[in-house]
């Protein structure tokens, strides 16, 4: 049972990689159109372009190793605090949306703490 929630896990993580890397795309081409056409670009805004892709390969790390590496279900649980504060973040700034991205980390991060408990109690 703690194998399936861990690849559970797995599965949800790596949709949030690969949904990071969408929107920063998205990002990129917003900031490239805005600085065409001569507008400025908040400091704030190259930060999370450098960040928002670090995050990606964290998570996707951490989603790869999960079921193999002990390591890898503490950065798990990191990088969806990251990501459930982030998107709090967001909801706060008026992306309601964001809502979901905090409801799948909370799911992330209690498959992979219980994932982690049976685990450990079936050792």
């Amino acid at each position: 049972m703690a194998g399936r929630q861990l690849r559970i896990a797995q599965v949800i993580m790596f949709a949030q990689a690969v949904a990071s890397l969408g929107i920063w795309v998205v990002q990129v081409l917003t900031i490239s159109d805005r600085l065409g056409h001569g507008q400025d670009v908040d400091g704030s805004v190259w930060l999370v372009i450098v960040v928002n892709p670090l995050i990606a390969i964290l998570v996707a790390l951490a989603a790869g190793l999960l079921t193999r590496r002990s390591w890898a279900r503490g950065l798990a649980l990191c990088m969806e605090t990251v990501g459930a504060v982030s998107a709090v973040v967001s909801v706060t700034t008026g992306y309601y949306q964001a809502v979901v991205a905090i409801l799948l980390a909370i799911g992330v991060m209690v498959l992979v703490a219980s994932g982690t408990r049976r685990s450990a109690q079936a050792a």
